[in-house]
């Protein structure tokens, strides 16, 4: 691949790269010959001799066929049927028959480009951060272990997924760009990018309807990165927290309401009832207005609509980036009339901020939802964790807002 690059550079040709590699990290959801198919169809070959090792992810799948490990990630937001389908392929082993139109991954993985410091999370938890060539705004990045990196000129800055870098990101000369789902779903860019010899794969984990699914996606990092094993290690530990505390809180019978978000212009975008936020707040004992709310993402909804609730909610989480009760209510007078504000019942997830505004709920908190339920359950119910003998100790993400 080097030599490839260094020879396109001589031609004169890297602004004609760099426009196909803008269409591939614009259209995350960029699909293969075989995309179309339906989630429920498999790959071209003996079912028998392949097993999913994910348990709560359904957004990506994951099969051992001999050496190689086939990999689907479900990347369409609606519904599953625009599947992506890898290859992720031993270093110099041959590629087996039966797999045509597969984008193959060499592993394990040694230079990798992100655009969401959400992979970023996934990557340090394995102690792989060494592996991060290019991110996407330098300053918004929070793992110590690669902000070291970034002030050595390790890193470069690749710019945003809707507007990269393209000659940054080509020089680089990544194993892999990791780009998160975004809109248009498909464009021929894709291809283009992947007969260069440039794997992107396409991250689908906010689309995810659980906190435990989406923390599943190290499993995924993991095989890219040759540490399968560690990855188990890591998220049955997760796991085992998460549904320890999330047993606690699962049959009270005072369950407070709960609010999250602020207006944005005219709309209020609240998470959708088969997201992971909703899920997370039932897990923590509260209750939530719009649980049964479709979807898997947040949906806007009017201010007035949202209002009544907002009223009368008990607590009010993730208000963006006040950090008084005074600078919130600067910003609307009615968010004074709420019980929330008047009971001082607000908390805010930005516990772990950087002088830029790079928050570390979106960059490790991803990756370790039993945390983030810890604190939820520290503020709608105090006191809860002590009495079952669970050190609650410092919020890790919240604080509350005064």
């Amino acid at each position: 691949m080097k030599r490839f690059y260094r020879s396109i550079r001589c031609l004169g040709a890297l602004p004609v790269l760099g426009v196909i590699l803008l269409q591939a990290a614009l259209l995350a959801g960029c699909g293969t010959p075989s995309e179309g198919k339906k989630h429920s169809e498999s790959v071209a070959f003996a079912p028998d001799s392949l097993r999913n090792t994910i348990e709560y992810a359904r957004r990506f799948r994951l099969f051992r066929r001999g050496e190689a490990t086939v990999l689907e990630v479900m990347a369409g937001q609606e519904a599953y049927p625009d599947t992506l389908r890898y290859l992720l392929l031993p270093e110099g082993k041959p590629q087996p028959s039966g797999f045509a139109g597969y984008t193959v991954i060499h592993t394990p993985v040694r230079r990798v480009a992100v655009f969401s410091t959400t992979h970023i999370g996934f990557i340090d938890l394995l102690g792989q951060s060494g592996c991060i060539a290019g991110v996407s705004r330098t300053e918004m990045v929070n793992t110590p272990s690669v902000r070291q990196r970034i002030a050595a000129g390790k890193i470069t800055e690749i710019g945003m997924p809707f507007s990269p870098d393209q000659e940054a990101v080509l020089a680089l000369d990544p194993d892999i760009v990791c780009v998160p789902v975004l809109p248009p779903s498909r464009k021929s860019g894709y291809q283009a990018l992947r007969q260069m010899g440039v794997p992107v794969l396409v991250v689908a984990d906010w689309l995810e309807s659980s906190p435990l699914g989406r923390a599943e996606w190290v499993k995924l990092f993991g095989a890219l990165l040759g540490k399968e094993e560690l990855a188990r290690e890591r998220f049955a530990a997760i796991e085992s927290s998460y549904l320890k505390i999330a047993a606690l809180s699962r049959n009270l019978p005072n369950r407070p309401t709960v609010l999250t978000g602020l207006p944005v212009k005219d709309s209020w975008y609240v998470p959708a009832g088969g997201s992971y936020v909703a899920a997370m707040l039932r897990d923590a004992g509260a209750s939530y207005h719009w649980r049964d709310l479709a979807g898997t993402g947040s949906v806007p909804l009017t201010i007035e609509a949202v209002w009544p609730v907002a009223l009368e909610a008990d607590y009010w989480l993730n208000t963006g980036t006040a950090s008084t009760l005074d600078e919130l209510v600067a910003v609307d007078s009615r968010f004074g009339q709420m019980r929330s504000v008047k009971e001082r019942r607000v908390w805010n997830n930005n516990r772990q901020l950087n002088a830029a505004g790079g928050n570390a709920y979106w960059e490790f908190g991803v990756v370790r939802p039993d945390l983030i339920l810890k604190d939820l359950v520290m503020i709608v119910h105090p006191g809860l964790l002590r009495a079952h003998g669970i050190s609650e100790g410092e919020f890790t993400f919240y604080r509350e807002v005064k």
